[in-house]
């Protein structure tokens, strides 16, 4: 058991790894905001020098924020695939093989499901389908960018949000293949189980607001 635990912490830290990586490589062609120079500038050095601090720290929360946006995207599609076989290993009597997937198992190796090198097999096919979903997530937003903008208009912060959203929707039904693959459950209930413990954290928070 504290092995699959375990496991669970390492596939959050390798979606926080992967996001820096993302981030890195999206602003690989960004440039820094150059700081006035106060030799040319007609205003006092102290406006001056609050203007570029200014400036530097809606740079950092920019990139704070997009970096935030990459790694919940991943990690969420990331635990979305390695949750339900890892919640499996940790609750049941027996060990869990990835041979024991339904429908895919008889090609797959028989390999416990927290071994380590799994876990970076696991990695690598969410690194793989992250950017086909990102893609789709963000044409997706960009039809739906008119109808938001006839309400609001579409900075792009609320472009990101938009997409994120987006994003995590996709998330569910790759959530319940998941749990499909290796539950005795049609896919409707693994969808509906999914769904379920999406909604149960809001629903016990509003329940609990009630009580206050």
């Amino acid at each position: 058991m504290a092995s699959d635990l375990w496991n669970l912490i390492l596939n959050i830290i390798a979606a926080f790894i992967y996001a820096g990586i993302v981030w890195l490589w999206k602003r690989r062609g960004a440039r820094p905001i150059p700081a006035p120079s106060p030799s040319k500038s007609n205003v006092p050095f102290d406006t001056v020098d609050l203007d570029r601090r200014s400036k530097n720290l809606q740079t950092a929360e920019y990139a704070a924020y997009k970096f935030v946006f990459y790694f919940t995207t991943f990690a969420a599609l990331y635990l979305s695939i390695t949750t339900p076989p890892l919640f499996k290993a940790l609750f049941a009597n027996s060990e869990v093989f990835l041979n024991n997937a339904r429908f895919v198992g008889e090609y797959l190796p028989a390999i416990p499901i927290g071994k380590s090198h799994l876990q970076f097999t696991f990695f690598l096919i969410s690194a793989l389908l992250y950017f086909p979903l990102l893609f789709v997530a963000e044409t997706i937003t960009s039809f739906v960018n008119p109808l938001v903008d006839s309400f609001k208009e579409v900075t792009e912060r609320i472009w990101t949000a938009i997409t994120m959203l987006v994003f995590l929707v996709f998330c569910i039904p790759v959530a319940a293949t998941s749990v499909w693959l290796f539950y005795d459950k049609t896919y409707t209930a693994s969808l509906v189980s999914v769904i379920f413990f999406i909604i149960l954290p809001f629903v016990f928070s509003q329940a609990q607001a009630g009580r206050r």
